[in-house]
């Protein structure tokens, strides 16, 4: 879609990221920036649908500790682990569609934060995508 992405990394069973969900991103002057200005995408680390047996797999850490992972969840906490260094919920992180990271990520914050970091994730993207 050519527009960036924020990825939420979120869970069934987070009481914080609901909160976000109903008292943030509903507000009438954050809800139309996060529908039309970005593609949402919003990975469950506590996910526990098994992966098609094709999907799973074991992954070792560089300490040689080895991880399977066989549920949605464990697949997109690793992946948030791995690549945010972080394991906590809700966490939000600003793509470019080539997957350049345009902000730095936040976590649980009042509604004037999170609106001035959406607009400065917007700025970023627009300087990136004009070079």
């Amino acid at each position: 879609e050519n527009k960036p992405i924020l990825l939420d990394f979120t869970g069934w069973a987070c009481v914080n990221c609901r909160k976000m969900e109903e008292n943030v991103w509903s507000e009438s002057d954050i809800y139309p920036i996060l529908k039309e200005e970005y593609v949402l995408i919003s990975l469950y680390v506590d996910d526990r649908k098994e992966l098609p047996k094709e999907q799973q797999f074991d992954f070792q850490y560089a300490s040689g500790r080895v991880k399977t992972i066989e549920t949605i969840g464990q697949k997109w906490g690793t992946f948030q682990t791995l690549n945010f260094n972080a394991a906590s919920q809700p966490y939000y992180v600003l793509l470019s569609p080539d997957l350049e990271v345009l902000n730095s990520a936040i976590q649980y914050t009042d509604r004037d934060s999170y609106k001035v970091w959406l607009n400065s994730g917007l700025e970023n993207y627009k300087i990136t995508s004009e070079r």
